[in-house]
């Protein structure tokens, strides 16, 4: 038995052993957009809410194949598949078996191709384009959270790695340093901030799913310095107005490549609810105290009480904000807020 081009040949025997071991579920689909930045997205008939368009792959079928071919079943277009996105798994305990689902990029469909789009598979009810943020609401959890994988792939030109809904990181035994200067030479990897209202509560963002985070993100090219990259996320995932920041301390990497900085500063307004040029998605916006916030962030509650405890303290002593300690909690109103 032969294998493809140059390659060695490949026996029987292995053939053979390949075809007992374990087998994964493997999905394929594709981001395909208007020349406005809306995404196209079916409805199937057989299971509620919206897909993009993409299916299972046949056997000996690649996923780039099965993107390619899915889409000229259920569109009937014949696009060339661009470039992965992401790779999203599914754990066994989810479906029975392991899942895994390609999300590849694809072509800006012209003027002429958006208006004849319409389903050509007997499973879909209807064909729409969607702003993300319209869309977004209307995946299934699952695909929802893949669909956000991608799109924040193609804004930052990565190619993302998620399990479960989210993205995979090797742990990494990050050191906090409070109140220390950021040492010469190393790069800040992200930037992000803990942002006070009047009264002392500080702003947390939420995806759909229930995960929270503080407003910043990673550094861009233009970006200056730590502040121009905190203050350009916090506009962009928030639309927060910033009065005085300042420097709280860093979290190192264990490999010492770059740090993470971390600020705080006194919102001066929320303005109203926008979508991030990033995703296209817009955040839910909560104000809570820094201690629930430490028990809301994805670290776990130990991990982030001490920056959450510095963040406090150091925005009370340089920046005049009141410590709180209840427990009280509000909800940013989709219109924003803006402070005296």
């Amino acid at each position: 038995m032969s294998g493809n081009g140059n390659d060695e040949p490949v026996s029987q025997d292995l053939i053979d052993y390949c075809a007992t071991l374990p087998g994964v579920l493997v999905g394929a689909g594709v981001l395909l957009r208007d020349r406005h930045g809306g995404l196209v997205v079916v409805e199937p008939n057989y299971k509620p809410g919206l897909e993009l368009p993409g299916g299972t792959a046949e056997p000996g079928e690649t996923p780039h194949e099965a993107a390619g071919r899915e889409v000229r079943e259920e569109l009937g277009l014949d696009i060339t598949v661009g470039r992965l996105l992401a790779v999203c798994v599914t754990a066994a305990g989810t479906y029975g078996r392991v899942v895994l689902d390609f999300l590849f990029d694809g072509p800006t469909l012209t003027d002429e191709q958006v208006a004849v789009l319409a389903p050509a598979d007997a499973e879909l009810d209807a064909v729409y384009v969607l702003t993300p943020d319209q869309a977004l609401p209307r995946f299934p959890a699952p695909t929802r959270r893949r669909v956000s994988a991608a799109l924040e792939a193609y804004a930052s030109g990565a190619c993302l790695y998620v399990v479960d809904g989210r993205e995979y990181r090797p742990a990494k035994k990050r050191v906090w340093h409070e109140d220390e200067p950021i040492p010469d030479g190393i790069p800040v990897g992200r930037a992000a901030g803990w942002l006070f209202d009047p009264e002392g509560r500080v702003l947390l963002v939420g995806d759909p799913d229930g995960g929270y985070a503080l407003p910043g993100g990673g550094a861009e090219p233009e970006d200056a310095d730590a502040l121009a990259t905190l203050t350009r996320e916090v506009a962009e995932e928030a639309n927060a107005v910033l009065g005085k920041i300042t420097h709280v301390g860093y979290l190192s990497d264990p490999d010492g490549s770059d740090v993470r900085s971390r600020s705080a500063a006194r919102i001066t307004a929320l303005g109203p609810l926008a979508p991030d040029p990033a995703t296209g998605w817009s955040w839910s916006r909560a104000l809570v105290t820094p201690r629930r916030a430490a028990a809301l962030l994805g670290d776990g509650y130990d991990a982030r009480l001490p920056q959450a405890l510095a963040a406090q303290r150091i925005a009370h002593e340089r920046l005049g904000v009141p410590i709180l300690d209840d427990d009280s909690r509000v909800d940013v109103p989709p219109e924003g807020i803006t402070y005296e």
